[in-house]
């Protein structure tokens, strides 16, 4: 019986066996999803290489995004099921997927995301201006050719054109990520790497460190780094994993559906782009108040109700 056989592991062992399982988990995934889109698609993915080049003159856009889900169920749905399986005799509760929280909650936590926007905006502006030194052009010059690719296929994918187009985008870009990524840094490795370290604040420190970091882009890190730290004590204070998975729902859902009223018309074009804009002092400082109130006020409910 496999279930809960490898409870007695160290915290170290735990963590390796963990991301063992993700690397596992995403190359039998990716592999399946190959075969899958020559069977879906008429695309190999071994030997036709300009259907999947987002640069080439006609890439294959559904089977892009088919093959991203199936990467992301790889690495990030899949594994932490199965480590919850090997680690533990109860998977919904070592996940802390089996408790909801009050509806206050996910109001608050829809808002602190809402009002964090510009203040999010504000340093992905101030990322983005970053230099190396000059002996590290070179590397510099690299990661913003791959920022330029990342935003590429962003744009590529968030061209939507119908209803339908929207609807999948926010399967494939709102849901599944805030499902499986939360699932994977704050159900798995924020608990792991907290017991690891002796310190909540060090997992929630870490995990959104390697949640920025798994994105690979630099001139993004800090705002990822800041929501990846927010969606760590959102966890903490309302003991319920639901709670950061709604929250970065909402901040990818926005992000897409914003895209779409923008490419309709009916939302001008610089609307998804508040706080990095000639206001982004008054808007950003704003923000902060705004966030610091609604974070403090969820804080204190929490203490109140431990010390209750």
């Amino acid at each position: 019986m496999l279930k809960g056989r490898f409870s007695q592991l160290s915290n170290f062992n735990q963590v390796l066996l963990s991301l063992s399982l993700v690397v596992g988990s995403t190359f039998i995934l990716l592999f399946i999803g190959s075969i899958l889109c020559y069977l879906f698609f008429g695309v190999n993915i071994m030997t036709d290489t300009q259907a999947l080049d987002i640069n080439g003159t006609n890439p294959n856009i559904s089977a892009l995004k088919f093959y991203q889900a199936i990467y992301s169920i790889g690495m990030f749905v899949l594994p932490p099921f199965m480590i919850a399986f090997l680690l533990s005799d109860h998977v919904k509760k070592y996940l802390r997927i089996n408790q909801s929280a009050q509806l206050s909650k996910f109001i608050q936590a829809f808002l602190l995301i809402l009002v964090s926007l510009p203040l999010i905006n504000f340093m992905g502006e101030l990322n983005s201006q970053i230099h190396f030194p000059e002996f590290l052009k070179g590397t510099e010059q690299w990661m913003r050719e791959s920022e330029e690719q990342a935003a590429l296929v962003t744009q590529k994918f968030l061209n939507m054109e119908n209803l339908g187009d929207l609807f999948v985008n926010l399967i494939l870009i709102a849901v599944i990520p805030a499902l499986g990524e939360e699932l994977l840094f704050r159900g798995v490795l924020q608990k792991q790497l907290a017991k690891w370290t002796g310190s909540i604040h060090w997992g929630i420190f870490i995990s959104a460190v390697l949640f920025s970091a798994l994105h690979m882009q630099f001139f993004g890190f800090f705002p990822r780094l800041f929501l990846g730290m927010l969606f760590g004590y959102l966890f903490v204070w309302t003991g319920s994993l639901w709670v950061p998975i709604i929250a970065h729902f909402a901040n990818n859902g926005m992000a897409v559906t914003a895209q779409y009223f923008i490419s309709e018309g009916q939302l001008p074009e610089n609307a998804d782009n508040i706080g990095s804009t000639n206001l982004m002092w008054e808007s950003s400082i704003l923000s902060l108040i705004l966030f610091s109130m609604l974070t403090y006020q969820l804080f204190r409910t929490r203490k109140r109700q431990i010390e209750g």
